[in-house]
């Protein structure tokens, strides 16, 4: 095989190696975004909480309109 052969052959096997390496990377962020922080999901649940507690409220303040 010549010089010329054996570049051209590590550029291809190069270029492939780059690719999968950027796969894999993009791979690895995206597993690691679709996983909430543990301080956002905190966060989260205390929101929700909040919402829930709000909602409970308004249900109970509001009293039906009965006809006179």
């Amino acid at each position: 095989m010549s010089i010329v052969g054996i570049v051209c052959l590590s550029a291809i096997i190069g270029a492939f190696a780059l690719f999968a390496a950027v796969l894999a990377w993009g791979d690895h962020q995206t597993r690691h975004m679709s996983h909430p922080i543990r301080s956002e999901h905190k966060r989260q649940a205390a929101t929700d909480a909040g919402f829930a507690a709000l909602r409970d409220a308004a249900e109970e303040a509001s009293e039906p309109v009965h006809a006179a």
